[in-house]
């Protein structure tokens, strides 16, 4: 990967990382505290997407860099970079789903369900967390 693509790579990586400390320091609040701030809905629907899009935007420059297409859609993103042996198959397979719920909030698609979107809060910082430890794994050896 060249210097400005590994630049621009290096700083999604910076904002993914300053997201997930952000949606990390809400994990503490209650489901009643959750429903009865919209602030809290907001910021945690926010950080959800800002999540998903910036681990897009990092899967695309990683498959642009190894000479692949772009992937039709966030989803196919995640199963692309396990294609591309980046993380295994078994972990993109639990991660992708996150884009789904990224749709849902931005293209309100269907009436966001506020379990689901708090019960993502330690999904995400799960899942997140071993994603950037599976892509710095990868750079580092780049």
């Amino acid at each position: 990967m060249n210097n400005p693509a590994r630049e621009v790579l290096q700083g999604k990586l910076a904002s993914l990382q300053t997201y997930y400390r952000e949606l990390a320091e809400l994990q503490q609040i209650t489901f009643e505290d959750y429903l009865g701030n919209r602030l809290y809905k907001r910021t945690v629907e926010r950080l959800l997407q800002l999540i998903v899009e910036a681990a897009t935007d990092i899967n695309n420059l990683v498959l642009k860099g190894a000479g692949k297409e772009a992937p039709l859609d966030y989803y196919s993103s995640f199963i692309e970079l396990a294609a591309a042996n980046v993380f295994p198959m078994k972990f993109a397979l639990k991660i992708a789903p996150s884009t789904g719920l990224r749709n849902i909030i931005v293209h309100e698609y269907q009436a966001i369900d506020d379990r689901v979107v708090y019960a993502s809060i330690r999904v995400t910082l799960k899942y997140y967390l071993e994603y950037m430890k599976y892509l710095e794994e990868y750079l580092s050896t780049r």
